[in-house]
């Protein structure tokens, strides 16, 4: 038995994926005005799904119910990809930034971090207390 859970393991792996994804979306930002950039996304969500799911990078089979499988680590290795943002129109200077769009993508990252970020604590304060307590 472990102390931190498969839901730990999901919140500390979308902390640091979402952070990548922040730094992505400021290097956007700072790149508005850079002629010939293109913007970039970080995508993790189908990576975190299936690492939830139990499914890895690689499916192994079982064979026997005592198998140690791949689900204790599966979530160390959900990995984000990046990909090109879709642009509609480019201006002359070949730059496919939105502001609008980036700061959106920033703000809604910045929400979903905060809101793992605090279901992190309220589990770590459920895990005090249970110390605390003695149980």
């Amino acid at each position: 038995m472990t102390i931190f859970d498969r839901t730990m393991q999901l919140l500390h792996r979308t902390l640091d994926m979402r952070q990548a994804r922040q730094r992505v979306i400021a290097s956007n930002i700072a790149n508005e005005e850079t002629p010939g950039y293109r913007a970039v996304d970080l995508s993790f969500q189908d990576s975190l799904q299936a690492a939830h799911r139990g499914r890895g990078l690689i499916t192994l089979a079982v064979t026997q119910g005592q198998h140690i499988g791949p689900r204790g680590n599966s979530f160390q290795k959900a990995m984000g990809r990046l990909g090109p943002v879709p642009a509609g129109d480019i201006p002359l200077d070949a730059n496919s930034v939105n502001i609008e769009l980036e700061m959106a993508k920033m703000s809604d990252n910045a929400m979903q971090y905060n809101s793992a970020a605090s279901i992190m604590a309220i589990r770590f304060r459920q895990l005090m207390g249970a110390i605390r307590e003695g149980r």
